[in-house]
């Protein structure tokens, strides 16, 4: 009796794993392809060129931001 048991429950668990590998993530609102991203700046490498990437940087997020919002609109 424990034996059946012991392979209904490993049925079980295997079916559960089986259902729960197979199940495809939803689909993200947003695809990073749909639209050009501006190339990312590259990080300092000496301490005087961190102002230039502070702003690099706050320049990207800024026109980032524009294209996602200019995507959202279009569609």
């Amino acid at each position: 009796m424990r034996l059946v048991m012991l392979l209904l429950v490993l049925a079980v668990i295997g079916i559960t794993l089986v259902q729960m590998l197979n199940h495809k993530p939803p689909v993200p609102a947003i695809q990073q392809g749909a639209f050009s991203n501006p190339a990312l700046p590259t990080v300092p490498t000496r301490p005087q060129d961190v102002k230039a990437f502070e702003r690099d940087m706050n320049r990207f997020i800024q026109d980032t931001a524009k294209q996602r919002t200019d995507q959202e609109n279009a569609q």
